[in-house]
């Protein structure tokens, strides 16, 4: 896409074209009643494409043979230039490539709105009514051009809604929710398929990173940080390495399919057992390419390979991620969702999976999920100070073995941070999950800690 007129330092405009809704073209102020639709067209087309040589254009907006096309070129760029003869520097190109200097000419599509205009900037179809008739190539290309003006204009409002106000922001995210549904197959979640498509918002980089390998790589990232999500998006003919179902043992049936599969995937890689490094070196002796997992460091002897980092993705995302996935939630509550999440998406996903109108209901599907020892846990960490192991025991009724296994658990969720809940809603949550008999025995704060102060 061009630059907007006041990235482009427009101090000259001679013109105007409102290409979104009712196309009309503006002359030194005055509107221009009688362009014709196909030199409308070509100015759009240049505008928000840039330079076509007259071969591509007239090939692009006329059927016929190439002698017929060009003719029809001439005479629209005729009437054009009658249009705009009180703008004569806004068409360029005499010879064999056609332009137009954006210095002079306005185009609505191509101006930023600010936030107070992204609410009504979107004003209907690109081209509205000169949409159904054209040429394949036409049809085509004005419909990708639309797609990615809305998508750009999707992205603008949910970053206007990671900033705003908690009112504000809920207009921001149901205008681009209005958006989607009204031109039916934009998705609010990139179009990479499947149920990875909202994890892996804001990882283009991330992916195609991935995708331009040309040999093994480590994918490192924290977990529910969406990993295995966007390997499975870059990669979905790879093979992936399942230890339960290989009886703990090199499986050759296994590897001869990740061979000629091309890639292996193996995930959590701290977490497998010694020998499978044995077999990563003779599939990799193969020729297979394999992606390696991970939340740390390889072992030396794999520290050359390419690394992918995942991490936290920016507030825009998130608030795209509720949108789509829980759409009755309230915008009031976004803030939450970083602290939640850790700006993690794969822990959004999670989370925001569960449905539900408000923060609570969704903490209360997801915290169903974790037993009572981490629920417990949680509950007790409610206000205390970031506790030890030995209180923590104590404090939750726990033996070492059982709240190890709470610890990670909830860690790993993203729901525990330096020894206490991520956050009090998560803590209040818990103890409304709680069985009666188990507050009433449980405190949130025990009083041995109360005087421990």
């Amino acid at each position: 896409m061009n630059r907007t007129a006041d990235e482009t330092g427009c101090t000259d405009t001679q013109a105007e074209l409102d290409v979104l809704g009712r196309v009309q073209l503006r002359v030194q102020g005055v509107p221009v009643p009688k362009c014709g639709e196909l030199p409308l067209r070509l100015l759009a087309l240049l505008a928000l494409q840039g330079p076509f040589s007259r071969e591509e254009a007239a090939d692009l907006l006329w059927n016929g043979t190439t002698r017929q096309a060009l003719q029809s070129l001439r005479t629209a760029l005729s009437t054009l230039r009658a249009a705009l003869h009180a703008a004569p520097e806004v068409l360029e190109g005499t010879g064999a490539i056609l332009s137009v200097n954006r210095q002079f000419l306005r185009v609505d599509a191509l101006e930023k709105p600010s936030q107070a205009e992204l609410l009504h900037w979107w004003r209907g179809p690109l081209l509205a009514g000169r949409a159904c008739r054209g040429t394949d190539r036409w049809m085509e290309w004005r419909q990708a051009t639309e797609t990615q003006l809305l998508e750009d204009h999707l992205a603008a409002l949910f970053r206007a809604a990671a900033q705003a106000e908690a009112g504000r922001a809920e207009a921001f995210v149901c205008r681009a929710g209005e958006l989607s549904r009204t031109y039916g197959g934009l998705s609010m979640t990139p179009t990479l398929g499947g149920e990875e498509r909202a994890e892996l918002l804001g990882r283009a980089q991330e992916l195609a990173a991935l995708r331009c390998a040309r040999q093994s790589v480590h994918v490192q990232g924290p977990r529910g940080s969406g990993r295995s999500s966007l390997v499975r998006a870059a990669f979905p003919e790879a093979i992936w390495f399942r230890p339960d179902a290989l009886n703990g043992r090199p499986d050759p049936v296994w590897a001869a399919h990740a061979v000629d599969a091309g890639r292996a995937v193996f995930d959590d890689v701290e977490d497998l057992p010694d020998w499978v490094w044995p077999l990563v070196h003779y599939l990799e002796g193969r020729g297979c390419r394999v992606i390696l997992i991970s939340t740390g460091p390889l072992p030396p002897q794999w520290h050359d390979l390419p690394v992918v980092r995942v991490g936290p993705v920016e507030t825009e995302t998130l608030v795209r991620l509720a949108a789509t996935l829980a759409p009755a939630w309230s915008a009031a509550e976004l803030p939450a969702l970083m602290m939640l999440t850790a700006g993690l998406p794969g822990r959004a996903v999670r989370l925001l999976r569960a449905g539900g109108a408000t923060l609570t209901a969704l903490l209360r599907v997801r915290l169903a999920q974790f037993g009572e020892d981490a629920l417990r846990l949680l509950w007790v960490s409610e206000d205390s100070p970031a506790a030890e192991v030995d209180r923590l025991c104590l404090q939750c009724g726990l033996d070492r073995e059982a709240l190890r296994g709470a610890v990670t658990a909830l860690t790993d969720a993203g729901l525990w941070v330096d020894g206490r809940a991520v956050h009090p809603l998560v803590s209040e949550v818990a103890g409304e999950l709680l069985p009666w008999w188990t507050r009433q025995t449980l405190p949130p704060i025990a009083p041995s800690l109360e005087r421990a102060r």
